[in-house]
C-alpha cells in the first residue's frame, strides 16, 4: 500500500466520523420542540389549571359536602315538613274557630 491510498482511506474514515456526529447532532436538534411549541403547551398547561380542582382543592370540598349532608341530615330529623306545617295549623285553627263558636 502506498501513502496516497492510506492517506485516502484515513480521510474517508474521518469525513465519516464527521458526518456521523453531525448527523446525530442534526437528529437531536430536530427531536426537540421548538419555542412556539413550548409556549402553547404553556398556555394549555396554565387553562388546565384553571379548569380543574387541585388534589388539596377536590379534597377541602368534599369536607363541605359532608358537613352540608350532615345538616340536611340533622334538618330532616329535627323540622317539620311543609305538609305537616299545614295540617297542623288547619287542626289549630278549627280549635279556634270552636272556641269563638263555643
Amino acid at each position: 500500500m502506498d501513502f496516497d491510498t492510506i492517506y485516502n482511506m484515513i480521510l474517508t474514515v474521518g469525513m465519516g466520523a464527521i458526518t456521523f456526529f453531525l448527523k446525530r447532532s442534526f437528529d437531536k436538534l430536530d427531536s426537540r420542540a421548538s419555542r412556539s411549541e413550548v409556549d402553547e403547551l404553556k398556555s394549555k398547561i396554565e387553562s388546565a389549571d384553571e379548569k380543574y380542582a387541585s388534589k388539596t382543592e377536590l379534597n377541602e370540598l368534599k369536607k363541605s359536602i359532608e358537613k352540608i349532608e350532615s345538616n340536611i341530615d340533622f334538618l330532616k330529623e329535627n323540622t317539620v315538613r311543609n305538609a305537616d306545617f299545614i295540617r297542623t295549623m288547619s287542626r289549630l285553627e278549627n280549635k279556634i274557630d270552636d272556641l269563638k263558636k263555643g
